[in-house]
Order: structure tokens, then C-alpha cells, then sequence
């Protein structure tokens, strides 16, 4: 009788443990909960979320934290096992002061790659500032002394870090008139720099549109037709989404909706599954060239630079912007230029470097061509040839307006040399002429 006992407690005790496991098998097979090493990841989607991966990066790099953000995330939904996105997810939050997430990124991109020591650094000063900064905090690894947090280096997963870009600007600004104001330029780089942060939808972008979040056998996938209009069954009519940001879009269907009486509250997400309208050209010296896309309404120079890949003998960029035909000649040895932003339907060369020259007569000892280098002034290209003959009152800086015209512009050298007025940069093909 003990024995049929035991077989019937052994058969129970099974039944329980197969449950049990039925159980957790059900739940790591849920998406929402399956932890990244245990899903299996396709090759192909592997290879996107590496692309992703790197693409973040460079957004990082940029100072763009919230789109790196956007993108680190796009690259774990398809491989949650890739440590290097952990990590630089885990960085741009760090970058954006919101070091709980930080801390639960770092966590997981060590989990992964326990052998990442910037990843264990970089854990280790997350959980410094999650509390306060107290060093001390028994939450910090004690393998890591405060001395070693703070010599981290920030970094998106490059080693060592550039410095911080300088503020964004879009071409050499003006010298101001007693007219302008200083608030007028501050206010054109804080619209610039927005553009940074923005997306507005374009012809040929997919949309990703699900309303209160509610399970669809139906494809949510719409495309923007060429015209720029938001066809979905739900709208009583084209919405022209060309032009708005994805809130606006999500708006603009919720008032759809509650004008009809469809729904009391209605909820509606609007993101951009495949990006497609916003594009720029990249030729010249590069590794990788062809049509880029864009990802914001501008991006600094040196983001699309660094992705195209440029050849060590690539010296100089010119940008030809589309919505007003002007051309920007860039040095890339220059940060500050390379912060020109790059808008959508621009085409960037890349060229290699030209010996340029400055054309100086009159009274100079050595008249002639003279090579011309970045930065040079009136002052120092007279020198070039030799000083002046006699004591002269004035130079004559002539310069080509961009369409065959000289512009001609005096200066009194005697006031240049009190320092009255700043000694004039000449350009590549000014005539200079010392009278």
C-alpha cells in the first residue's frame, strides 16, 4: 500500500514539475519578458541591429542623446543579446542625467560581456550619480575606487573621446550693424539646433500607426504617398501628414476620431518604422558614397562626414544647400565648420586640398601671386611681399561677389596698425592693391 502511495506521490510531484515548467515556458516565451540571450535572432536582424548599434554611436558622438536613444533601442528589439547596444544605451542615458536607466543598461550590457571594463567603469559612476554622487554608496562596486570612477572616459563606445562639438552654427556669421541685435542670432542657432531634435514626415516614410494600443490582425504599416498624404481606413479622409512630426500626426487622428464619435478617448501612436524621405548626397573621397538618409531635420556636417567614411587625402568639403542654391566650403580640419548643419536635399563633395592664391601689387617690394593659407590677413599677406616701398595711406581689397562683380572695400593702414580697426581676413583670389 506504502509503495502504491509512493508511485502516486512520485506521479503527482512530476505533474507539478512539468506545470511548473509548462509555465515558465510560457512565460520567457512572451516577447515582453524573455531575457536577450534566450531569443533567437535571425542573421539578417542581427546585421540590422548592428548597423543600428554603430548609427547610434555616431549620434552619440554628436551630442544628439535622445535620437541615440531612440536608435540604441530600434537595435535591442531586434537583437537583445548585442552588449555593445546595452552599453551605448546605457551611455546616452547617462549623457541625458537620467542615471537609473543608466544603471539598468550598463547592468545588462556587463551581464553580457563581463569582461568590458568601460562598460564596469561606466556602471560604476551610473550608480554614483543615481545617488547623489556619493561615492561611497554601498551600491558602487568596492573593485572600484572613486579615484577610478572619475578618470573615466566619456565615450560612445570609441576610445578616446573627441571633445564636446562646439555650438552648432550654420555658416560664418555676419558682422553685426548698429541695427541688428545680439538676441536675433541667439535666437537663429536656438532654431537651428532644434532642428536637431525634430522629424517632420516626408513622402515614402512608413509609419507605424496603432490606436489605444489594441492587438490588430491588420497590418499597422501605412506609407505617405507621394503627394504627402496619411491613407488609413479610420480617417474619414486623407490626412496631409507631409510637413508634421509624429505628435502632430497622433493629434490630428485623435480629433478625427472624437469629431465622428468613433471613440470618447481615443489614444493614438503615431512612430516612423522606416525612415525615406529626408536624403543627401555624398560624393568625392569617400568610402561610402551615395544618398544618406536623415533621421532629424538637420545633422551636423561631421556626422554625415564620419558615416560616408572619407580618404586620408579628403582635405576640404563644399555643401551646396538645396533650399537656397548657396555653396558652403568647408575646411575639415576645422571643428567649428564642421557644425554647418546638413538639411535634407543637400549635396556634400568631398575634395582634396588645392593650393589657392591672393593677388597683391602697388607699392610692395615683391608684387604678385601669393599662396594663399587659411586665416591669413591683409597685414600679414603685404608681408609676404616684402613690405611696403614707401609709407602708404591705404589698401584696396577687391572681391569677387559670386557673380563676376569686384567688390571693392578701402582700409586705412595706420588705423589697422593702432588697432583701431581688426586687420581684415583675406580670402583665396582677393586683389589687394597698396596705395
Amino acid at each position: 500500500m506504502f509503495k502504491s502511495l509512493t508511485v502516486a506521490t512520485g506521479l503527482i510531484l512530476c505533474a507539478v514539475c512539468l506545470i511548473s515548467a509548462q509555465t515558465v515556458a510560457n512565460y520567457t516565451d512572451d516577447s515582453s519578458n524573455t531575457r536577450p540571450a534566450d531569443r533567437t535572432v535571425s542573421p539578417e536582424a542581427r546585421a540590422e541591429a548592428k548597423r543600428l548599434q554603430k548609427e547610434g554611436e555616431k549620434y552619440g558622438l554628436a551630442g544628439l542623446y535622445s535620437q541615440a536613444v531612440e536608435i540604441f533601442q530600434r537595435a535591442l528589439k531586434l537583437d537583445p543579446g548585442n552588449a555593445d547596444a546595452h552599453f551605448g544605451l546605457g551611455h546616452a542615458y547617462f549623457d541625458l542625467r537620467q542615471y537609473e536607466k543608466a544603471v539598468d543598461s550598463l547592468e545588462r550590457a556587463v551581464e553580457l560581456n563581463p569582461k568590458d571594463q568601460e562598460a564596469r567603469d561606466r556602471l560604476s559612476l551610473a550608480r554614483t550619480m543615481a545617488h547623489g554622487g556619493n561615492a561611497a554608496h554601498p551600491a558602487a562596486s568596492r573593485s572600484e575606487t572613486p579615484s577610478q570612477v572619475a578618470g573615466v572616459q566619456v565615450s560612445m563606445n570609441v576610445k578616446p573621446t573627441p571633445p564636446p562639438p562646439a555650438p552648432v552654427k550654420t555658416g560664418p556669421v555676419p558682422i553685426k550693424t548698429e541695427t541688428e541685435k545680439p538676441s536675433e542670432e541667439v535666437n537663429a542657432a536656438a532654431t537651428d539646433l532644434a532642428l536637431t531634435k525634430i522629424y517632420r514626415v516626408g513622402p515614402n516614410d512608413v509609419l507605424d500607426i496603432r490606436i489605444n494600443d489594441s492587438a490588430s490582425p491588420q497590418s499597422t504599416l501605412f506609407t505617405i504617398t507621394a503627394a504627402g498624404l496619411l491613407e488609413h481606413p479610420m480617417l474619414a479622409e486623407p490626412l496631409h501628414a507631409a510637413g508634421l512630426t509624429v505628435d502632430e500626426i497622433s493629434s490630428r487622428f485623435e480629433q478625427d476620431l472624437k469629431r465622428r464619435a468613433l471613440n470618447d478617448n481615443p489614444k493614438v501612436s503615431v512612430g516612423v518604422r522606416d525612415y525615406a524621405s529626408h536624403t543627401v548626397l555624398v560624393s568625392g573621397l569617400v568610402k561610402d558614397s551615395g544618398t544618406k538618409i536623415l533621421r532629424r531635420e538637420a545633422i551636423p556636417l561631421y556626422v554625415v562626414v564620419a558615416d560616408a567614411q572619407p580618404l586620408p587625402e579628403a582635405a576640404r568639403a563644399t555643401v551646396v544647400r538645396n533650399e537656397s542654391n548657396e555653396t558652403f566650403e568647408i575646411d575639415l580640419g576645422q571643428s567649428s565648420d564642421m557644425n554647418l548643419l546638413v538639411r535634407p536635399g543637400d549635396v556634400i563633395t568631398l575634395l582634396p586640398s588645392v593650393t589657392q592664391f591672393v593677388y597683391i601689387g602697388g607699392e610692395v617690394k615683391m608684387p604678385g601671386e601669393k599662396t594663399f593659407r587659411r586665416g591669413l590677413t591683409l597685414t600679414q599677406a603685404i608681408i609676404s611681399a616684402g613690405g611696403v616701398t614707401r609709407k602708404p595711406k591705404e589698401a584696396r581689397l577687391g572681391r569677387d561677389d559670386g557673380n563676376g562683380f569686384l567688390v571693392v572695400t578701402r582700409f586705412k593702414l595706420k588705423d589697422i596698425e593702432s588697432g583701431k580697426v581688426p586687420d581684415p581676413v583675406v580670402k583665396p583670389g582677393d586683389r589687394i592693391m597698396i596705395e
